[in-house]
């Protein structure tokens, strides 16, 4: 089967115009797909091993957005060796190189070279903004709020639980919160990954990679900060030495505070919906109390 990425990924590696064999003297045709894991909603995500020229080659292809594609080609630009490399974006597909390596486990340990990774990126993108990356602002935090009170009143709908009911009414009023709209209004933005969970850094050996893009937006560096701390409770502070040693810059203690209360409201917020769907009403609960308590605390 001949598609439209495959011609490019070949160009791209070294091989030929087309799959196949098309060029004179050149074949690229694929030997394999395995399906992988994608992130919740997320649509097809496979790794395809290639033959061009005789090399066997693993790339992944992943149903994609333009949003996605431009974080890839930002992240790109940054020192170091942080994100699978961009091969080919044609149509919905974006094909990228394989990363090898395990994803981090649970726990309170996060590895340095997973904070500086992170670090690295908002460093080189601090208060500048990629094009075509969707900004989070007052307008993206109540559309946020919208899509979870789907997954909330579904949740409703299918089990009765009242503390389906309760967490839509509170997050329907946080959708509007003026103490979210002004901390967004104060706080600087930077390229952020937008889902960096465990299980999207990839560590091999003493290099970490961040995987999946598909989330990616210009925001408060905070909220990839705290969403890589959380399975644990981890001690972010080696994600702040790094920050401060690559871009000269530190955060006022006061401000610092502020980001990281906002972090956790945007996260319990932004991952409730997949609570609904999935963890039952308890993990809601607790997720709708603790964006409470921060929510407080901001």
């Amino acid at each position: 089967m001949t598609e439209a990425w495959l011609a490019a990924v070949g160009r791209r590696l070294g091989g030929g115009s087309g799959s196949g064999g098309t060029g004179p003297g050149v074949s690229v045709s694929v030997l394999a797909r395995t399906p992988l894991a994608g992130g919740y909603g997320s649509g097809v995500v496979e790794r395809v091993d290639l033959d061009v020229d005789g090399r066997e080659i693993a790339v992944v292809r992943k149903r994609s957005s333009p949003a996605e594609v431009a974080a890839m080609r930002a992240v790109a630009v940054v020192e170091g060796d942080l994100a699978p490399r961009m091969l080919a974006a044609a149509g919905d597909d974006l094909v990228v190189s394989f990363v090898a390596g395990e994803p981090l486990g649970e726990g309170p340990d996060v590895p340095v070279e997973a904070w500086t990774a992170l670090a690295r990126v908002h460093a080189h993108w601090f208060r500048k903004r990629p094009r075509a990356v969707p900004v989070v602002d007052a307008g993206w935090w109540r559309a946020l709020c919208d899509g979870t009170l789907v997954a909330l009143r579904g949740g409703l709908a299918r089990t009765g639980e009242p503390a389906y009911a309760a967490a839509a009414d509170l997050v329907d009023r946080w959708g509007s919160d003026p103490r979210m709209t002004a901390a967004l209004a104060a706080l600087p933005r930077t390229l952020c990954h937008g889902d960096a969970h465990r299980g999207n850094v990839l560590l091999d050996g003493r290099t970490a990679r961040l995987i999946d893009w598909g989330n990616a937006r210009v925001a408060p560096a905070g909220l990839d900060v705290a969403t890589l701390a959380a399975q644990g409770d981890a001690d972010p502070a080696p994600y702040y030495a790094a920050f401060a040693e690559l871009s000269g810059l530190d955060l006022p203690a006061d401000l610092r505070a502020v980001e990281w209360a906002w972090a956790q409201v945007h996260i319990n917020v932004g991952y409730l919906g997949f609570a609904a769907d999935h963890l039952g009403t308890a993990r809601v609960t607790e997720m709708v109390d603790a964006a409470a308590g921060a929510l407080a605390r901001l």
